[in-house]
């Protein structure tokens, strides 16, 4: 007497290979979902902070003294302040400005001298502190401040018109020492 089977035949070959294939694409679906939601959510997270660039592992630049800086009065040449100068008059110099210092000497400041007098722009990538710009014309007048200029941006911060000359100082620098556009530099390398 042979027992009756009851229920499903059991799956042959064919069929086992189906049903593993089918799985193993039923879970490759699953994690390519899973990578693809972290990511968006990652992107959506990302739009809630500041971009700030880890710049900590890249050596300080020390201070260079190269020089001295005046600035000068423009009615009466009387002199609002004087600076101690790290000169870049380089393109290597020039690119390097003053990024990755963590602070400056209010004494202190960078006067970027270029070739000819033509419109500059500079940004603030990898700028740790926030810096006062002026842009300076052939005959020493300065014609443009910007003032307290955010650190890390990369906006651009054009001159407009022909600059010889660039001064930076701490953000703050020009409104303590009441240095206006019209007023002069002028400044002695050693």
């Amino acid at each position: 007497m042979s027992k009756a089977h009851k229920g499903p035949n059991p799956p042959n070959e064919e069929q086992v290979t189906k049903i593993s294939s089918a799985r193993k694409m039923l879970l490759i679906a699953i994690v390519v979902g899973i990578v693809i939601g972290i990511a968006y959510w990652i992107n959506e997270d990302a739009g809630d902070y500041t971009y700030v660039p880890d710049i900590e592992s890249v050596e300080e630049p020390a201070f260079v003294k190269e020089g001295e800086l005046v600035f000068l009065e423009q009615n009466t040449a009387d002199t609002l302040a004087h600076i101690a100068i790290e000169v870049a008059d380089d393109d290597s110099q020039r690119s390097q400005g003053l990024m990755y210092r963590s602070s400056m000497e209010d004494s202190t400041g960078m006067l970027f001298i270029f070739d000819e007098a033509r419109p500059q722009s500079f940004w603030m990538k990898n700028t740790k502190i926030p810096l006062d710009i002026m842009y300076v014309s052939e005959d020493s007048t300065i014609f443009m401040i910007y003032k307290s200029v955010m650190p890390y941006s990369e906006k651009s911060i054009p001159s407009e018109e022909n600059a010889l000359y660039v001064v930076e100082v701490n953000g703050g620098f020009t409104n303590r020492n009441n240095i206006e556009q019209g007023d002069k530099i002028a400044f002695e390398l050693e």
